[in-house]
């Protein structure tokens, strides 16, 4: 089943889309990407989408970035999905403050599609590309199905 991880932030600042295809290529990755060098949109410091293609027997990764505010964007439907499921899971009230503070003070949220029919190569792409925004925002990573973690990988709190 396709699912998403996705790094959510206190901060409105971001890699450009330049940036963060060329550190990707430069660790070795090779993908074509959506929207292309030759488009504008490209160089934009607010994009909103990144494609990358990186096997043509594969679905593309896409990665959608959106910020607290815009019309169009996940940000606050993501954050009132995850408070609802927050509700329901048992641990300590701490653990449950801190994800619930974390939630209602993301100003940003970068979501990773992740299809069916992703490859060994696809994961490692995907798991550069998190780890990139994660330590250029200094953000918390969520992945469906396993919960919230810190910049460093640590489990903060399992949610399924």
């Amino acid at each position: 089943m396709a699912h998403f991880m996705r790094v959510l932030t206190k901060t409105t600042q971001a890699p450009t889309l330049p940036v963060l295809v060329e550190t990707l290529e430069q660790a070795g990755f090779a993908f074509t990407t959506f929207p292309d060098p030759d488009d504008e949109r490209y160089t934009a410091p607010d994009w909103s989408k990144l494609h990358l293609a990186y096997d043509e027997r594969s679905h593309s990764l896409m990665l959608d970035r959106s910020l607290r505010g815009q019309a169009e964007g996940e940000l606050e439907e993501d954050v009132e999905e995850f408070l609802e499921q927050l509700q329901a899971v048992q641990t300590d009230d701490a653990v449950k403050k801190q994800i619930t503070d974390l939630l209602n003070e993301s100003q940003q949220i970068f979501a990773c599609y992740i299809p069916d029919d992703i490859l060994e190569d696809g994961w490692n792409l995907v798991e550069a590309l998190m780890e990139q925004l994660l330590d250029a925002t200094g953000g918390t990573l969520q992945v469906d199905g396993e919960g919230f973690f810190d910049a460093e990988g640590e489990l903060l709190l399992e949610m399924e």
